[in-house]
């Protein structure tokens, strides 16, 4: 999507040195947004100290109680929020894959960095109290909120000796993606390229399932299920997804109304844009323009 690229976060988080950041999240009751879409290159770990968080990661929510934790992809699409409203204490801990091994070649980073990157390997996603290991990497995470006001110089040893801990820990209990399943799933990635080229050329227009699905051809049902298994979206929610995207790229690039720019990504109805903007992006799309 080459709208994404207006959704980087640019913050910097740490160092080329030590690239890791600590923040200490705070939220009163009654605040709903706590940061909008975005991605970054760091990974990320979260553990709710009180209260509770809902996270949006690409299109599928995590609600976050006290005494659990979260991790959330390099280059993955999120956003937070609160649960009902609800006060809200949090540690974030982020940090960037070369943390591990500067050179992208060395075999610490082939070996416990890359596969899980490009897929071979998959984190678990949402920590709670089940097993052990899980309340360790909390454990872990809510001592390292204790240096977030530390000098990182004076602890860098320290700190990169509790994320190699953390990493171990998850790398430990990581699911491997079979290179069938990989296989399997590039199939079906391929076997879908041709509904998302159309979709990317004729997002403005209106665009039915039933159009969609005689692309391949297959049923409705069939198609909204197969789609579904790849993107982990249904069709017409991508769609609308992608058209919100591209209205990202016109509130930052042009000085259009933005009744114009709704029309202009496929949206007839402005009061129905600024609801979708909202459900995605985490706030309007005059505060996204004003904002960012």
């Amino acid at each position: 999507m080459k709208s994404k690229i207006y959704l980087k976060e640019k913050a910097t988080h740490g160092t080329a040195l030590i690239p890791i950041a600590i923040h200490h999240l705070s939220y009163e009751e009654g605040i709903d947004n706590f940061f909008y879409l975005h991605w970054h290159y760091e990974f990320e770990f979260v553990f709710v100290e009180e209260g509770a968080m809902v996270y949006t990661i690409e299109d599928k929510e995590y609600c976050i109680m006290a005494g659990e934790g979260l991790f959330i992809h390099s280059n993955k699409l999120h956003s937070a929020r609160s649960l009902n409203g609800m006060k809200c204490e949090a540690c974030v801990v982020l940090f960037h894959p070369n943390l591990f091994d500067n050179n992208n070649q060395g075999a610490t980073y082939s070996k416990f960095i890359y596969p899980i990157l490009n897929g071979e390997m998959e984190f678990k996603i949402h920590f709670k109290c089940e097993e052990k290991w899980q309340q360790e990497v909390m454990n872990i995470i809510r001592e390292m909120d204790d240096f977030k006001y530390e000098s990182f110089s004076e602890n860098e040893l320290l700190l990169k000796s509790k994320l190699f801990q953390v990493w171990h820990l998850c790398y430990k209990n990581s699911i491997t993606v079979t290179s069938q399943g990989r296989k399997n799933r590039n199939y079906k990635l391929e076997r879908m390229e041709p509904v998302l080229d159309y979709i990317h050329k004729n997002y403005k227009e209106e665009i039915s399932l039933i159009n969609l699905a005689n692309i391949l051809p297959m049923s409705e049902g069939q198609f909204c299920h197969s789609f579904k298994d790849v993107m982990n979206i249904s069709p017409i929610a991508y769609v609308i997804r992608y058209r919100i995207l591209q209205s990202c790229t016109l509130l930052t690039e042009t000085d259009w109304k933005i009744a114009d720019i709704a029309r202009n990504v496929g949206f007839n109805n402005i009061s129905y844009f600024n609801r979708e903007f909202i459900k995605a992006i985490g706030c309007s799309p005059s505060k996204y323009r004003t904002e960012t």
